[in-house]
């Protein structure tokens, strides 16, 4: 089976599932995120970061235009954002940071789920998958808070008039998690709203999907038609030949 996957994999041009290397570069690229707000070169680092995320996700399921947008929009936010730090203004790594981040949270799920639908087994890829989109899901609250608070007057929580990243990024991995510190609270109505939206998709994500694919762990699935077709293909080609038949008909 494993053959079989590695030859599918190869007629659609398409990398092996590395989930586990990509769940440690989302971790880094949240992280970096939080502290996006710093001056120098720690917000070129999370840029970093954030881009390398992004493309190694989007090698393991997409050829072709999406990647080609990806690659050029990391490399000239990190080359814009590392000449506006020379130059001594703070506008480009922030804006830099904001439009990478958002690629990220937006299409790196999708590039996720077209993945795993290639996979004929459930293994610790995707499991490993299976996490990354629950991170990946409280990046995109995070990034829907960072905006709110970007466009709005008014402040985003209650105990700060001021909300940085870390702030807006710890606020929002603690209500994906219903831990409920309750050190911030939203201030209006919306973002209250909004953050009983992020609680119920996470405890409803870790109940189903996540509980789906432990109970499912070490099993076959059903795959697309293509790749069932694909695998048939390959099986008939490498099955040996019937050594009764030599072209010829013969009478019985």
């Amino acid at each position: 089976m494993g053959r079989l996957r590695r030859n599918v994999e190869s007629s659609e041009h398409i990398e092996p599932a590395r989930f586990g290397f990509a769940l440690i570069l989302i971790t880094l690229s949240i992280f970096g995120f939080a502290f996006s707000d710093e001056a120098g070169w720690i917000r070129v680092l999370s840029l970093v970061a954030e881009g390398a995320a992004l493309l190694f996700i989007l090698r393991m399921s997409e050829r072709g235009l999406v990647l080609r947008i990806a690659r050029i929009a990391v490399v000239f936010a990190v080359g814009a954002a590392i000449v506006s730090i020379m130059i001594g203004t703070s506008e480009g790594p922030t804006l830099a940071t904001a439009v990478v981040g958002a690629l990220m949270a937006i299409a790196a799920p999708i590039a996720i789920l077209r993945r795993l639908s290639r996979e004929e087994v459930v293994n610790v890829q995707v499991l490993a998958g299976a996490l990354c989109l629950y991170l990946l899901l409280g990046l995109f609250f995070t990034f829907l808070y960072k905006a709110i608070d970007a466009v709005d007057a008014k402040p985003l929580f209650v105990q700060t008039t001021t909300a940085s990243s870390t702030d807006i990024t710890y606020f929002s991995y603690v209500t994906l998690t219903t831990v409920g510190y309750g050190d911030f609270t939203a201030a209006q109505n919306g973002v209250r709203m909004l953050a009983v939206t992020e609680a119920l998709f996470g405890q409803l994500y870790l109940v189903s999907a996540v509980a789906l694919v432990v109970s499912q762990f070490g099993r076959g699935r059903t795959m697309p038609f293509r790749s069932r077709g694909a695998d048939r293909t390959a099986a008939g080609s490498d099955a040996d030949p019937d050594p009764q038949s030599d072209g010829t008909t013969r009478d019985p």
